[in-house]
């Protein structure tokens, strides 16, 4: 099964973001590329498209019937570029829920980058690209045809960037605070373990009110409660059933 784009002429990609990715790429790939990979890709070469942290990947079928593994890489955060990352996004509490419903803000990417930092490749050298074909040193027709797919992908699903880069929705959402933890940091004590049930210290009329005057009479003289006066008190107005006497 094939990807068909949407787009069926002019460039592919409406959005800011996308058209961001969309020209980091042409940057990479080249005028002669760029037109070889927009066709092959319009014409549904591209069979799949799996996006994960760092990488795009995808199989493109050749002209002359045969799949050629392609990449495209947009390497994850470092660890410190995560943390800024994450303490920026999680003062925008609206964002994971607007990247969720398909739309990328661009104020939050300018934001990003007074600390240096971006969703999207800031230029051609930080994408790199691998292709199971041996048209090397690339990049070759079927990574560009990857990139257009992956272009119109993010387009409608812009968490995909959020993936490249080693991240997920969940990883934006603030921790609750506990009530009375002092900090978000600190988790919830555990609650002190109830008292185990103990029949010989039950009131029989509280137990009679939750399971009827009968087998409270039972449990209560079986079990030898404190207050046997109560529970034959309640026998002398309900008889247990036959099968239990």
């Amino acid at each position: 099964m094939s990807i068909r784009l949407v787009s069926r002429r002019g460039a592919i990609g409406k959005s800011w973001h996308a058209a961001a990715l969309r020209d980091a790429a042409e940057r990479l790939l080249g005028v002669g590329r760029a037109g070889s990979g927009k066709a092959d890709a319009r014409a549904g070469r591209v069979q799949w498209l799996d996006v994960e942290a760092g990488t795009a990947r995808g199989d493109v079928l050749d002209a002359d019937g045969e799949l050629h593994q392609a990449r495209l890489d947009l390497p994850p955060y470092s660890p410190d570029d995560r943390e800024e990352f994450v303490r920026i996004a999680r003062s925008r509490p609206e964002l994971p829920a607007r990247l969720a419903g398909g739309i990328y803000p661009e104020e939050f990417e300018r934001t990003l980058a007074g600390s240096e930092l971006s969703l999207l490749p800031r230029d051609a050298s930080e994408l790199s690209h691998d292709c199971s074909c041996l048209d090397w040193p690339g990049p070759c027709r079927h990574v560009a045809a990857l990139t257009y797919v992956l272009v119109e992908a993010v387009d409608e699903h812009p968490v995909h960037l959020l993936t490249l880069r080693g991240l997920t929705l969940e990883d934006l959402v603030a921790p609750r605070e506990t009530a009375g933890s002092g900090g978000a940091d600190r988790e919830e004590e555990p609650a002190p373990p109830l008292p185990a049930y103990d029949p010989a210290r039950t009131d029989p009329e509280l137990l009679a009110a939750a399971i009827g005057p009968g087998p409270a009479q039972i449990i209560a003289a079986f079990y030898g409660s404190q207050d046997r006066a109560g529970s034959e008190d309640l026998a002398a107005d309900d008889h247990p059933p036959d099968d239990l006497q």
